[in-house]
């Protein structure tokens, strides 16, 4: 992928560069700026960029997918851009030339904030696998100004900012000419669309990512104004702009809930009238438009896309309420990226209706529909509109990533799970280049699938063993710059980066840690492998047990580092304010991954792809992605099947408070956890300890913290033989290898039509 440097492009990117400065600064080179330099830097590339994409919205086909997802996490565009461009020489030499290094320059652009996790990662790998595959597609966001919450830890807890992403406007994005009217709530809001290009690895193919954005359609009063009614002359702007503010928002109040369901109505009606939009002006009518598109509902945030699909098809073009839903069930797929019980959105009717009368009656009509075909197909319940059941009874499939899931969930006609890749340029080549290095040197070009089966050929190679080992302790030492912290960097650096959610179980992971600590305070004689132990992850503003996580293991952290002993054999880092960035240098550092996900509620984790590419062993829960793949695995692994857990649940089999007082490690913990003095370690456990047992250890954190400890225990000893390390690496990464965009879907999304690999 990478081309030869050009010297002609050299010497046409410095004078490029040049002229935008003259025509949008007055400058000349030997005084412009860094944000002058960068700006100037990305309207060339988009010259580039802008080339490659007409000549791709060109293409003669049939055929285009659509992707709804309230998530993306595409990193920085610069740095995507530059290596999927093959340029990065040349432009290293161009900023040198200027007096710029490349890495301010990188570092300088901010994060696209449109995503927090797996949602975002998968999205993102979505929409670049279809460029890859050469397939015509639009993949549709909200414009975030601010995105996800910024977080910070003061004084051993997690607070809260605005992260204005947008401050400095998007270099990668250009505003379109058309607009959407769409009523809310009984206001006008003006969709307004902007574009940004997605390369192919390759650079000869862009795909298109539409954000959108809600601005009022009249404007400010100046009545209202004039006579010093300032917020009432500003109300339609503060709630139009509402609407892009923030990715998510804490909906345990009843406001809270209905701003959320008001931008997902935005965005789902804003995509909707988008696709039709586009297919209308190229086929001139809305034939065979089931034959011709796909679209992905990624989630449950675009559901009311497929109300509003059905509405359209039926009142703007006249097609039967039956008619609308078969088209529905042929055109759109959902894929169930969260299973939890709190991301499965049900809304009061009143509310739904408040936000949009139409949306609600062509519901009703909908199930008046689907009731002659199957009494149990209820969307409303309650008085909620369940949209789960949207996306069961209107989609063609629902696809979940965990084979496991589907398999042991009841069976409709339509569930079905499929496997989904990892960018392997964005978490691989371009992050972890040392790594790359010592790959092409024992003849492994690139992350190919092709290229990454040779792997196999070197577990018996010593030379190759140690290199990999040099690049991982050289990656340990960036991370440790990073942090900022004094890091052991010859001890284990065990890793887990997620949403903190008592699903993920970062409590569990935390226990394991405070039971060995008092196991080395007890026994201080006992062999311990050095371990660090690094988390990273937000918890949402009104989740009280993730934020109350959080507390626990800084104070853990506090106890520890403050032990003149144990602090040599033990150390918790945790990552403040996670982003792709900071994900890819962990990921690159790490020596074990975990996924502790409770089985039950593991469906994907992408950094376990990410991490097993770089050269990691995996620990994890027996469910998720874990168990879609037959090829051979290294994983260390813990805890019950699904099967087992929902047996245990069903006929009660699992009494935690028995479990606790026979469970002599378990006690042992918690019990030295609730003593501890509160200025050796600043938190109540007793306030966690309350909740677990309150209901009844739902998440398994107490069952499966002896199986956790011992399975460290292992890695402790594997970890003294690097060999034997290296292998189960080796292992994990040709495991990970099998994961790309499933053939499946990509066939039955082109309805047979032939692609390009």
């Amino acid at each position: 992928m990478k081309l030869k440097q050009d010297k002609n492009y050299t010497t046409n990117l410095l004078e490029r560069i040049q002229s935008f400065l003259y025509s949008f600064y007055a400058k000349d080179l030997k005084n412009a700026r860094i944000n002058e330099v960068y700006d100037c830097l990305c309207r060339a590339l988009m010259e580039d960029i802008g080339k490659r994409w007409v000549k791709s919205k060109s293409i003669e086909t049939e055929f285009e997918v659509y992707v709804l997802s309230f998530e993306y996490l595409p990193g920085k565009f610069i740095e995507k851009n530059i290596a999927r461009l093959g340029r990065e020489d040349e432009i290293r030499k161009v900023l040198s030339e200027i007096g710029f290094s490349y890495e301010s320059i990188i570092d300088f652009e901010k994060e696209a904030n449109l995503g927090v996790g797996d949602i975002g990662i998968g999205s993102s790998y979505i929409i670049s696998e279809l460029a890859n595959k050469k397939i015509r597609s639009v993949a549709y966001a909200l414009r975030y100004e601010n995105g996800d919450l910024k977080q910070r830890i003061e004084d051993g807890r997690q607070v809260e900012y605005s992260d204005y992403w947008l401050e400095e406007g998007s270099n990668w994005e250009h505003k379109k000419g058309f607009s959407y009217e769409l009523d809310i709530d009984g206001r006008k809001h003006k969709s307004i669309a902007y574009d940004i290009a997605i390369l192919s690895d390759k650079a000869d193919f862009v795909t298109t990512l539409r954000l959108f954005q809600s601005e009022p359609t009249s404007a400010v009063s100046y009545q209202d104004f004039a006579r010093g009614d300032i917020l009432k002359a500003y109300d339609e702007y503060i709630s139009t702009s509402s609407i892009n503010q923030f990715l998510y928002l804490d909906d345990s109040s009843y406001d809270g809930k209905l701003l959320r369901l008001k931008q997902e109505y935005f965005y789902s009606a804003s995509a909707i009238r988008d696709i039709f939009k586009r297919y209308k002006n190229r086929y001139g009518s809305i034939d065979k438009i089931d034959e011709r598109i796909k679209i992905f509902a990624n989630d449950i945030h675009p559901t009311i896309a497929l109300v509003e699909f059905i509405r359209i098809l039926n009142e703007t073009y006249k097609l039967s309420i039956r008619e609308a839903i078969d088209i529905s069930r042929r055109v759109f797929e959902h894929i169930a990226f969260s299973i939890t019980d709190d991301s499965l959105e049900a809304y009061p009717v009143d509310m739904v209706k408040r936000v949009n009368p139409e949306i609600i009656e062509t519901i009703l009509q909908i199930q008046d529909e689907l009731w002659i075909e199957n009494h149990e197909n209820q969307l409303i319940r309650n008085g909620y509109v369940l949209f789960k059941n949207i996306n069961m009874t209107l989609s063609n499939e629902y696809i979940f990533l965990s084979k496991t899931l589907k398999e042991e969930k009841p069976a409709p006609r339509k569930l079905s799970y499929m496997n989904l890749g990892t960018d392997r340029v964005l978490y691989l080549e371009k992050s972890n280049e040392s790594l790359m290095k010592v790959f092409t040197e024992y003849g492994i070009r690139n992350s190919s699938v092709g290229e990454i089966l040779k792997i196999k050929n070197l577990k018996t190679k010593s030379s190759f063993i140690d290199d990999l080992e040099d690049v991982k302790f050289a990656n340990k030492k960036k991370l440790i710059a990073l942090t900022k912290e004094e890091i052991n960097p010859y001890s284990i650096f065990d890793v887990q980066l997620s949403i903190i959610h008592e699903g993920k179980r970062q409590l569990l992971n935390a226990l394991s840690i405070a039971y060995k600590y008092y196991l080395l305070k007890h026994n201080t004689n006992l062999r311990y492998v050095p371990t660090t132990y690094i988390f990273s992850g937000k918890a949402n503003e009104g989740y009280f047990m993730a934020k109350e996580t959080i507390k626990f293991i800084l104070a853990l952290k506090k106890m520890i580092d403050r032990d003149k002993i144990i602090r040599e054999k033990i150390k918790i880092v945790f990552v403040e304010d996670i982003d792709v960035h900071k994900t890819r240098l962990i990921l690159n550092a790490s020596d074990i991954y975990n996924n502790l996900t409770l089985v039950t509620l593991d469906n994907q984790d992408f950094n376990m792809l990410n991490a097993a590419f770089n050269m990691t062993n995996i620990l994890t829960s027996r469910g998720g992605i874990s168990q879609n793949i037959r090829g051979v695995d290294s994983f260390y692994k813990i805890g019950e099947s699904y099967r087992e857990i929902v047996d245990d649940n069903y006929f009660s089999n699992y009494d935690a408070n028995n479990f606790y007082y026979s469970n002599d490690m378990v006690k042992y913990t918690v019990e030295n956890l609730i003593r501890e003095n509160y200025e050796n370690f600043p938190y109540d456990f007793k306030v966690i300890y309350d909740q677990i047992m309150m209901y009844n250890d739902s998440f398994r954190v107490f069952k499966d913290l002896p199986d956790l400890a011992s399975q460290r225990s292992q890695i402790e000893i594997d970890y003294l033989d690097k060999n034997k390390l290296v292998v189960k690496e080796i292992d994990n990464i040709l495991w990970a290898n099998n994961f790309k965009l499933d053939n499946k879907i990509i066939r039955n999304g082109i309805n047979g039509r032939k692609t390009v690999d």
